[in-house]
């Protein structure tokens, strides 16, 4: 991945799933990957949420990738 899509706009998608009283799907934009890598972060601690990010370029980045990334 190109270092410039870093600061490129990104989509989040945070899938849940465990049943529960919330939505099924949260979607966010943001203004950069990096940050959309940020948000999704906090989700892989939970195993019920499962982030995936689609890039501006329209990549798409699975709850596996983001792991690697962020190690």
């Amino acid at each position: 991945m190109e270092t410039e899509a870093l600061e490129r706009p990104a989509d989040l998608t945070i899938w849940r799933t465990a049943p529960s009283a919330s939505p099924v799907a949260q979607p966010a934009r943001f203004d950069t990957l990096r940050e959309a890598i940020r948000a999704a972060a906090g989700a892989l601690g939970d195993p019920a949420k499962q982030p995936w990010i689609i890039t501006e370029e329209g990549e798409i980045l699975s709850p596996n990738w983001i792991r690697t990334y962020l190690n």
